[in-house]
């Protein structure tokens, strides 16, 4: 697949380019009378898309060029709108609904752009109130819910359900919305050896944003459910509210003090790798963060029915709960990695 969007955008940027610099005066009417010179204009346009094209096929300049080309696409984005909204004719079409549909296509283009990097960010996002719910249960009653190598502490699978908030959430080069940038999660979550590297393996990821759920399924493979979620954190009280049926989930506690980890808190939280398996084909996602800042969490009421979706034959056992008033993260994009699977070694 990443060869697929490498060759796409390479060939794309390299016939934009062949057209900005051959026939320069299609685009004259597309580039706003703020430039003195719309001749050089384009032709410079046409010239970094050379660039940008070449870039991509060398490997050792990947990277960069991903980054820049992501930069670049962006900055082309107020010449769409322009074009759309005056309606100019680009190449026999100025059809309102065509020109606007390129222009939001820009932001798809954007992200292919940004996805082939192999180790830049392609989203940053700030988790807020995190709560961390963990259970120990048998690796043999796990292990057939999961397709990859459980990662045992002290013998046990571990089974967490963490709610929280995801806030300013943005693309590289963007800043993020106020009241758009949000959504509420609650995941079920499980730790696994893949590749000899330890990670995370979700069950379900639940949110009350459908945008949000769409855009994490198609762009990140990931396996989100739309669901109703409402939440109240208010001085130390905690209150969390899910519902979906029959696997719903409620919980009100009180935050406490700042702690240091606990060695179990420190091999379950400290983890900068999530694994999914999808079509036969699986997949790697890297997280950037400072380590987990902990509070004691006081547990009140807590009903969980969001569990029963593993249909476990035995009950989860409560290990630990703690809390996390807030931490910047930011993702790497998913890559396709080999199908050799190591097993744990604890």
């Amino acid at each position: 697949m990443n060869a697929i969007k490498l060759y796409f955008l390479s060939s794309l940027f390299l016939v934009a380019g062949v057209f900005h610099v051959v026939t320069p005066h299609v685009f004259n009417e597309a580039v706003p009378d703020i430039f003195f010179n719309k001749y050089w204009a384009i032709l410079i346009t046409g010239l970094i898309e050379f660039l940008l094209a070449a870039g991509l096929i060398i490997k050792r300049t990947r990277d960069f060029s991903a980054r820049y080309s992501a930069l670049y696409l962006l900055c082309l984005v107020p010449v769409h709108v322009y074009v759309s909204i005056f309606q100019v004719e680009m190449f026999g079409i100025s059809s309102p609904i065509v020109l606007w549909g390129r222009t939001l296509f820009q932001f798809v283009l954007v992200y292919l752009a940004l996805s082939l990097q192999d180790k830049g960010p392609l989203i940053f996002q700030r988790w807020k109130d995190v709560v961390f719910l963990h259970y120990k249960i048998s690796a043999t009653e796990l292990q057939k819910h999961v397709p990859f190598t459980l990662d045992l502490f002290e013998g046990n699978a571990i089974v967490s359900i963490v709610p929280f908030m995801m806030d300013r959430i943005r693309f590289p080069f963007l800043p993020w919305v106020p009241g758009v940038s949000k959504l509420w999660e609650l995941n079920l979550r499980t730790y696994v050896t893949v590749n000899g590297i330890r990670g995370v393996y979700f069950f379900t990821l639940e949110t009350d944003s459908l945008i949000g759920q769409k855009i994490a399924q198609n762009f990140f493979h990931l396996p989100y459910r739309y669901s109703q979620i409402s939440a109240r954190i208010k001085d130390k009280e905690y209150f969390f509210q899910h519902s979906r049926g029959e696997y719903s989930f409620s919980l009100k506690a009180a935050t406490g003090a700042i702690r240091s980890k606990s060695s179990f808190e420190t091999w379950v939280l400290e983890r900068y790798h999530l694994f999914l398996e999808k079509k036969g084909k699986i997949f790697q996602g890297t997280v950037s963060h400072h380590p987990w800042p902990l509070q004691d969490l006081v547990i009140t009421i807590i009903k969980d029915q969001f569990s029963n979706l593993l249909e476990l034959n035995q009950e989860l056992t409560f290990i630990s709960a703690s809390y996390t008033k807030e931490i910047s993260v930011s993702f790497a994009p998913f890559k396709e990695c080999s199908p050799i699977i190591y097993s744990s070694k604890d």
